[in-house]
């Protein structure tokens, strides 16, 4: 209903930018597919839009792409399938999907499947914009950015993580890490790597949960020209690319049978042998894994192999979910309120006691991925020196009213004033929306909300909202 968007589009259309990036966006709805061409194309992106889920993969098939921008709810399909097909042409291609506050659980399971990110609705240009600069240079990091990205948390759980890996770095063991998505598990197997005699060769990620199962091999072994329908020229896999470096696997559990096989074999010989090719290269490469999941049951269920899993057992690191490492929310929170300063151009200084306690109250489905997208939009929303409650996504403001709520009140009276307050932060949202993408023209801002000029100078003393 109150569907607005933010887009800085600044001053710069007479400065040339060398194109960064080709971005496919797929949207059904036509103004914002214009919003954020326009937004792209000035920060020198090339964009490519499409409309509907199968414009959208056939535009994909062309070739070019760097990455997908795509809506989770299209007319002809939804976020999984979409992200199915995507993953079917390119696997290593990445993907973010922006969803409505509703869909925030289905987000986190896409990214769970393979999905870089995810944004939630109404955004604003800079958390777009950020979001995207991630996705595309992620692999690119050195040492230095790694550290400065890197937020160790000072709880119990961590500092006995952190003792392991200094432990188990400097050896040539497997590590097997485990946890909840978005736990940071890739973050403790880069910790691993830099921290290795290896740390100046490569550290290849690789999604195997992304991956079907007949692009796997390729993938992981790579393949030369003709070994398959498609196969138009020879591929390094990722094994020969991570050589003499680090190569992970995360959401291991999610290998096929056969390709579990075909890893299992090269951890025991150290080669690899490429798909149509009948040559052995021999490979010098340290594996991590991770899994979202208990891979023991796995093989007690007959899922996963049981001598794959004691070869990538080496050593075991299991990371526990944010909601149980409540001593480092705050660790990771001032971390990423830093951050998102140093990118948005941003003075907050902290956060208001109503925001802690939310936080702290806050289950984190999505784990310190998901705190991490919060405080970026907390901080685009601030205003003042501190975040404030007002800035909150919908699922934890409300469910901080609705702890807040607990005691004598009735379960009607928490739903009416819950539904109030979802009405109110949603028009007060659509107001600071309007003001800020009409540079605060109070007249435009109006005509845009469709009301006139009167109420909405009611609407914003009613809400305390302040223009420059």
């Amino acid at each position: 209903m109150y569907d607005f968007y933010i887009f800085d589009c600044g001053d710069i259309s007479t400065v040339y930018i060398p194109l960064m990036g080709k971005i496919l966006i797929i949207d059904d709805d036509t103004y914002v597919c214009k919003q954020l061409e326009d937004l792209f194309n000035r920060r020198g992106f090339e964009t490519v839009v499409a409309y509907s889920a199968n414009n959208g993969l056939k535009a994909l098939k062309k070739g070019g792409v760097d990455m997908v921008l795509c809506d989770y709810r299209l007319p002809d399909a939804d976020g999984m399938e979409v992200f199915n097909r995507i993953k079917k042409t390119d696997p290593l291609l990445p993907v973010i999907f922006m969803t409505a506050y509703a869909d925030v659980r289905t987000a986190v399971r896409m990214i769970r499947a393979g999905a870089f990110d995810y944004v939630t609705k109404p955004f604003l240009a800079e958390e777009i914009l950020n979001l995207t600069t991630k996705a595309l240079s992620y692999e690119s990091e050195n040492l230095a950015v790694f550290e400065k990205r890197f937020v160790k948390g000072k709880g119990s759980a961590i500092r006995n993580i952190l003792n392991h890996i200094d432990l188990v770095a400097p050896t040539c063991l497997s590590v097997l890490i485990e946890g909840e998505t978005g736990s940071g598990k890739e973050f403790i197997a880069r910790a691993i790597h830099y921290s290795s005699p290896r740390n100046e060769k490569p550290f290849i990620a690789l999604d195997c949960g992304a991956l079907p199962g007949e692009l796997a091999n390729s993938e992981l072994f790579g393949h030369v020209k003709g070994a398959f329908t498609g196969a138009i020229k020879d591929k390094t896999g990722c094994f020969v690319a991570a050589e003499g470096g680090t190569l992970f696997l995360d959401e291991i559990g999610n290998l096929s049978h056969e390709n579990q096989v075909r890893l299992l074999r090269t951890l025991q010989e150290k080669t690899v042998t490429p798909l149509g090719d009948n040559k052995s290269i021999k490979v010098d490469v340290r594996i991590i894994v991770a899994a979202n999941e208990d891979l023991k049951l796995s093989v007690k269920e007959g899922k996963f192999r049981e001598d794959l899993y004691h070869r990538i057992n080496g050593f075991k690191i299991s990371l526990p979910p944010l909601r149980e490492r409540k001593e480092d929310i705050f660790e990771f929170a001032h971390h990423f309120l830093f951050s998102a300063n140093e990118d948005f151009g941003k003075k907050v200084r902290g956060f208001d006691s109503e925001v802690r306690e939310a936080f702290l109250k806050y289950a984190w489905p999505g784990n310190i991925r998901e705190l991490e997208n919060v405080v970026n939009r907390c901080v685009l929303l601030s205003h003042g020196e501190k975040v404030t409650a007002d800035t909150l996504p919908d699922e934890i403001r409300y469910q901080r009213e609705d702890v807040r709520n607990q005691g004598g009140e009735s379960h009607d009276r928490k739903r009416r004033l819950t539904l109030k307050q979802a009405a109110m932060t949603a028009e007060r949202d659509a107001i600071v929306n309007a003001l800020t993408s009409t540079g605060y023209n109070k007249t435009r801002a109006a005509r845009l909300l469709d009301v006139d000029r009167k109420t909405l100078y009611n609407k914003m003393r009613e809400y305390s909202i302040h223009v420059p």
